[in-house]
Parts: C-alpha cells; sequence; structure tokens
C-alpha cells in the first residue's frame, strides 16, 4: 500500500493521521505483543523498510515472538 492509497482509504477518518509508516509501526507492535510465529515473514520483510522507525519495531517485535516461544 502506498502513502496515496492510504489516504483515499482513509478519507475523512483518524486513520488518515497516522501516515502509511506510523500504520506499519502500529502493525509491527501488535504482532510483537499478540503475534506468533506465522508473523514471521511479514516481521521479517517489514525489516527492508526504507523508514528505519519501521524497522526497528519490527526487529522488536521478532524477538518479542521468540521470546514467547
Amino acid at each position: 500500500m502506498t502513502q496515496e492509497e492510504l489516504s483515499a482509504a482513509f478519507r475523512g477518518s483518524p486513520m488518515k493521521r497516522a501516515k502509511l509508516h506510523g500504520l506499519k509501526r502500529n502493525a509491527a507492535v501488535v504482532l510483537g505483543n499478540v503475534g506468533t510465529r506465522e508473523h514471521v515473514d511479514v516481521l521479517t520483510h517489514a525489516l527492508d523498510d526504507p523508514e528505519p522507525l519501521v524497522g526497528d519495531h519490527a526487529t522488536w517485535a521478532l524477538v518479542a515472538i521468540g521470546d514467547r516461544r
């Protein structure tokens, strides 16, 4: 999803304020808190995100999932 697609999908919604990198970061936090091993591929892909905030939170989430095993 691009920033433009996000803006169009959430036009008129408070969700639009998060911006794409904020939404991705929040998703990584959610997966870090409740995710399982089946989410590892998605988080591994997020490590390569051009926004460092996303990659940092994906790293945290992967560690959190690993700690729950």
